[in-house]
């Protein structure tokens, strides 16, 4: 029998990541996220369904919304297949989602699909098997094994080998150089990969990054802006992004390139930091950066308020400025203030309020405040991937999570392309 990759969602985009393996008779699901688009915000589920009416094995690599936000509507279509994941993947998974369901009905509070989604979510997570890296999940002929990706906290490369020692390899998020949290990725030595499918977020991207450099401009951006008497707003993802930059801010100050500042950290990045702080073992807010205070008895408007006026500096979700949410508040009340500025620190779909910011000069005109964006990745750049390649040395490889252009398109694995191996 043929061994098989298809993309259900993630292949020639960045979202609603699903990918479906059959190696023999083996079946195999890794991932099941969504797109930040309220018109069609999970993957194809019919067109899996179809092609795969029973699954073997449902793998999580990591708790971005994009890889895990749908989990819950998958594990209603297969109700008895088995969900694995490392153990912190599950505790923030059931954090991110939970939030990702709310950010969707964000109008819609009292909407039955609301509530019928949150009792899903559980459902699901009551039936997450909990496993170490480097463990060995037997899935009938296939042994998976989950090696670390790096990325973020908990993420995880997939290795699934077969036959007389054969490996697909999926990598998922991965990033090969190590950040504040999290240790670079660990990849599979001496073994016959057959098929490597990686990730290819910023492999097509003409220019290359250099990270010294970004923080340089980072210290920089927040220096002058608090130096003319601004504020700073600074919207982060809440995993991952959050806290690598609440530790470069500390770092900032500790080696003098940022002056002493009070940091407000809000939104979901509050209770992901917590949990960080939890499964890391180590302290991440300190005497300057601080999560921000509770209000009770006033909106959240008037707290956000409050907050800019006792701090010098607000890291708030979402990341990507999307409407409604608490770093969209605070963009919109620091927009007039000439010496405050906005940092953008990540990658923005293009239904987000932030890329709207960035390229609409319509939108742009409206903030009188300075923007700024300075690149972190937790993902490995083009060098970095094909470095990656070079020492699995696979008989097959195709990309995946991201957008290739016609020169790409030949290794570039398409939504519902098949890829025989």
């Amino acid at each position: 029998m043929e061994n098989l990759f298809i993309p259900i969602g993630g292949g020639n985009e960045i979202g609603a990541s699903c990918y479906f393996y059959q190696i023999g008779e083996v079946k195999l699901l890794i991932d099941s996220g969504i797109r930040f688009s309220k018109r069609e915000p999970f993957p194809d589920f019919e067109f899996l369904k179809a092609l795969s009416p029973e699954l073997d094995a449902i793998i999580v690599t990591h708790a971005h919304v994009d890889h895990c936000g749908s989990l819950h509507v998958l594990s209603e279509l297969y109700p008895e297949t088995p969900i694995y994941t490392t153990h912190e993947t599950a505790q923030l998974l059931a954090l991110m989602v939970e939030d990702a369901v709310k950010v969707r009905y964000i109008n819609e509070r009292n909407s039955p699909d609301l509530w019928r989604e949150y009792k899903l979510l559980d459902q699901a997570l009551s039936r997450i098997e909990r496993r170490d890296f480097f463990d060995r999940i037997k899935v009938k002929d296939v042994e998976v094994v989950l090696y670390p990706a790096g990325h973020i906290l908990g993420a995880a490369s997939v290795a699934m080998f077969y036959g007389e020692g054969s490996l697909a390899f999926h990598t998922g998020d991965i990033s090969l150089t190590p950040q504040e949290t999290v240790e670079g990725a660990v990849l599979p030595k001496g073994e016959r990969v057959e098929l490597l499918v990686s990730e290819s977020t910023y492999l097509y991207a003409r220019k290359r990054f250099n990270r010294e450099r970004s923080v340089e401009e980072f210290f920089k951006s927040v220096r002058e802006t608090v130096e003319r008497g601004g504020k700073v707003l600074i919207p982060a993802f809440a995993l991952g992004r959050a806290q690598e930059i609440i530790l470069l801010l500390s770092e900032g100050m500790r080696i003098g390139e940022i002056p002493p500042i009070t940091v407000y950290v809000d939104g979901l990045a509050k209770e992901v930091t917590n949990i960080y702080e939890s499964l890391l073992e180590r302290e991440i807010f300190n005497y300057y950066v601080q999560p921000a205070p509770s209000y009770p008895g006033i909106s959240f408007e008037e707290a956000c308020r409050e907050n800019l006026r006792e701090a010098d500096c607000i890291l708030s979700t979402s990341g990507m400025l999307m409407e409604g949410t608490p770093s969209f508040i605070y963009g919109r009340m620091i927009s007039r203030w000439r010496r405050s500025s906005i940092i953008l620190s990540g990658y923005m779909v293009e239904e987000s309020f932030g890329y709207k910011l960035l390229h609409d000069k319509s939108v742009l005109k409206e903030f009188k405040c300075q923007i700024r964006k300075h690149h972190f990745s937790a993902h490995s750049g083009g060098d970095e991937i094909k470095k990656l390649r070079e020492e699995l040395s696979p008989k097959k490889c195709a990309f995946v999570h991201g957008y290739p252009g016609k020169k790409e398109f030949k290794e570039h694995a398409h939504n519902r392309e098949v890829i025989r191996f």
